[in-house]
């Protein structure tokens, strides 16, 4: 995944993401498969059908230019 595919839309407090997927679940910010999660500390963690499950985001590989025999 890549951040600049996701936008930061709410803001909760909770010690576990169970415990902020409870507190939203009856808002119309309740957490839907594939949103994500960002703690305080920058660990992400994704929603899916089945609970949560540990992310990152994909950094892009820089490319080396190699030397071109002349």
């Amino acid at each position: 995944m890549k951040p600049k595919d996701y936008e930061a839309t709410t803001t909760v407090e909770a010690e576990t993401p169970y415990a902020a997927w409870v507190s939203l679940r009856d808002s119309e910010d309740a957490l839907r498969p594939g949103d994500i999660l960002e703690a305080n500390d920058g660990e992400l963690r994704i929603y899916k059908y089945v609970g949560f499950e540990e992310a990152q985001w994909q950094v892009p590989e820089s490319v080396v230019p190699q030397e071109v025999p002349q």
